[in-house]
């Protein structure tokens, strides 16, 4: 289904583009544009622009990152106070993050399981190809919420804090 919308905004970007460059050579042309031309010009550049926002405001987010493996993924994440160590041994201790110290954890591809968790499907992402870990993905009221960024390679050692 993903797949079926991008290729309907492919689609609709690459008209835009067609109608741009016939308006463009019209310009070219005849030296000016009717108040039409400049209109549908205007109109055609309205998904280009979408787009641009949409890379924008997601900033190069992989929400389904190929090679999430247990080396990729183990680590410590932070962000301001909050905190989440996941150790290679399987696991992790965490601060400022919804009631949650420490326990176990274990992943499938990019979904984390935190024991004793209350968090609604924790995630393992890239960011503009950096690892991250979205702890509350698809948040009650819709926002990813916090992220946190993974700082040490170190981190993941069994016995790392």
């Amino acid at each position: 289904m993903e797949s079926l919308h991008l290729l309907i905004l492919l689609l609709v970007v690459a008209v835009s583009f067609v109608i741009l460059a016939v308006q463009a050579f019209r310009l070219w042309l005849r030296k000016r544009l009717s108040r039409t031309g400049w209109i549908v010009a205007g109109i055609a550049l309205l998904p280009i622009a979408g787009l641009i926002a949409m890379e924008v405001k997601n900033g190069g987010m992989e929400y389904n990152p190929s090679g999430a493996t247990l080396e990729r993924i183990a680590g410590l994440y932070v962000n301001g106070n909050a905190s989440l160590i996941l150790r290679k041994d399987g696991t992790y201790s965490s601060s400022n993050l919804d009631g949650l110290t420490s326990g176990t954890w274990s992943h499938f591809d990019w979904n984390l399981t935190l024991s004793g968790s209350n968090l609604k499907q924790p995630r393992w992402i890239t960011r503009r190809g950096s690892p991250a870990v979205l702890p509350y993905y698809s948040g009650p009221d819709g926002s990813d919420g916090l992220l946190l960024r993974k700082q040490s390679e170190q981190a993941g050692a069994p016995n790392a804090p």
